[in-house]
């Protein structure tokens, strides 16, 4: 038999499999780190997500008898994440139906705890528990950053682990207790088949924090995860985006009469309600950290402070990485940035406008280069689903290590969502070939789910599309090409179609 362990990835694991071997009387044929290598032999075989992707690891699972999980706790990981990915990438494995032997080791059971209670519980989040997530004004909490609907000002939070608000959506949650108003995107995921949000982080933050059962979430006296959003200011104008979150495109907004989503009249949070007693993790979106003065004022803070031994999160369009903000940087030892990518090319700078796709792949190898962690963002909606497959197969490419998160493209009206395309053929031939890639299998959120959700759904007899809301779609798109001075047909030709298909 050939027999694949996947393990840690320090040379402990080819110490085990050694050991093993001899024990079964077969030899180790040692490490597979090149997804290429041929299989010829019976015996033992080793690797890691670090030494392969889990997307080349499912692509070679078929060369194996059995790919077994060696038993090392997570405190053998060089990082609590690839512990956590390879827990994952079993339980993808099996679903896919290989034949793979985890469950019985000690390293599993949290894992395998948790994702059963998230699925029976289907209300529990990690969010009300360890986090505070300011909204797009920046002067209340929310629940998540999926919805605006307020727990409390910030300048009101005074004991935040007995606050009165949040202990009642805290026991909403344990008893498993629905909470439609702030919850609904996560629902709407999870009956779709997806693994919403909720679960996948909740599962990340519970093994992460060593967290053994719901309850024990109550135990945090501090919060150990802060979302900011500091003001609007941004450098670009995304089109799945809103003045909200890009002063620029609020005054484009009311130039051109596209009503406001809200106003941004909240006071500007400078981080003044970061406690910096046991925070692990700080999350910095906007508009956009690195043209913020207020992030550079925190930064100098912190280090001041000599608080910065947690994981600092930028959500950035990596269009602008000044020599200033490098500096401040590297007093921070865990440092992401998180950078988005909607489309390849071209269609990236057409939805996420005023971006350069180039100097975007070059600031990320620069981070890269200096010793950063990149992962990746992108929205799938209604500009991007007929391209996907370019961009994923330039991940694979480019930056192949990277994780990736998908969110969808969301609106007050829908019509961005991606389940209204006028060319459902196109969008499926797109997802078959995402399908081929090696970030489909990945460690990003829901891009497996949501692939197989998009090819059922458009494959469909019954697929039907919503004149109405393709109307609204091409309305507001066309009042940002007017704005701009370009044409949705010189972009992405396929979705400009609609229009002489359905008479728009």
């Amino acid at each position: 038999m050939k027999i694949l362990f996947i393990g840690n990835e320090t040379s402990d694991t080819d110490k085990i499999v050694t050991i093993l071997a001899k024990k079964n009387k077969t030899i180790n044929h040692g490490l597979i780190n090149n997804e290429n290598t041929e299989i010829f032999n019976d015996g033992f075989y080793h690797t890691s997500v670090v030494d392969l992707q889990p997307g080349q690891i499912s692509k070679i699972a078929h060369k194996f008898d059995k790919i077994k999980l060696l038993d090392q706790p997570k405190i053998t990981y060089n990082n609590y994440k690839s512990f956590i990915t390879t827990l994952r990438l079993f339980f993808d494995l099996e679903s896919g139906d290989v034949n793979v032997e985890y469950k019985e080791n000690k390293n599993t059971k949290i894992f395998q705890y948790w994702k059963n209670f998230l699925k029976e519980n289907t209300s529990f989040c990690f969010h009300p528990f360890i986090a505070v997530i300011t909204n797009d004004a920046g002067d209340s909490t929310t629940i998540c950053p999926k919805t605006d609907v307020p727990i409390k000002p910030m300048n009101q939070i005074v004991d935040w682990q007995n606050d009165k608000e949040y202990l009642e959506y805290r026991n909403l949650m344990l008893e498993g207790k629905p909470i439609h108003k702030t919850c609904f995107d996560c629902y709407a995921r999870e009956n779709e088949g997806q693994e919403s949000t909720r679960q996948f982080e909740t599962l990340e933050w519970a093994l992460h924090l060593d967290i053994q059962s719901a309850e024990e979430f109550l135990k945090f006296k501090h919060p150990r995860f802060y979302e900011l959003r500091p003001s609007n200011v941004c450098n670009v104008m995304c089109r799945s985006c809103d003045n909200t979150r890009s002063h620029l495109l609020e005054k484009e907004w009311k130039k051109i009469n596209i009503p406001l989503r809200a106003n941004n009249v909240g006071f500007k949070n400078d981080f003044e309600f970061v406690d910096f007693t046991e925070p692990n993790r700080i999350y910095v979106a906007g508009g956009e950290p690195t043209v913020m003065p207020e992030f550079y004022t925190f930064l100098r803070k912190c280090i001041k402070k000599k608080k910065t031994n947690f994981e600092l999160q930028i959500g950035t369009n990596g269009m602008k990485y000044s020599d200033t903000l490098l500096e401040l940087l590297t007093h921070f030892p865990h440092v992401n940035f998180a950078t988005s990518f909607d489309g390849y090319g071209k269609i990236n700078d057409y939805i996420r406008w005023l971006t350069d796709f180039d100097t975007i792949v070059k600031n990320s190898h620069k981070i890269l280069e200096l010793g950063h962690i990149l992962s990746l963002q992108t929205v799938i909606s209604m500009w991007s689903i007929s391209r996907f497959h370019e961009l994923c197969e330039f991940f694979d490419d480019e930056f192949p290590q990277a994780s990736l998160l998908i969110q969808l493209g969301e609106n007050p009206g829908s019509f961005f969502l991606p389940y209204n395309h006028p060319r459902p053929e196109i969008v499926v031939a797109s997802m078959k070939k995402v399908q081929k890639t090696k970030v489909y299998y990945s460690n990003g959120r829901s891009l497996k789910s949501q692939v197989d959700l998009l090819i059922d759904y458009y494959s469909s007899p019954s697929y039907k599309v919503d004149v109405e809301k393709l109307r609204k779609f091409y309305e507001y798109n066309d009042k940002l090409d007017q704005a701009r001075n370009v044409k949705l047909e010189d972009y992405i030709p396929e979705l400009a179609e609609g229009r002489h298909i359905y008479n728009l």
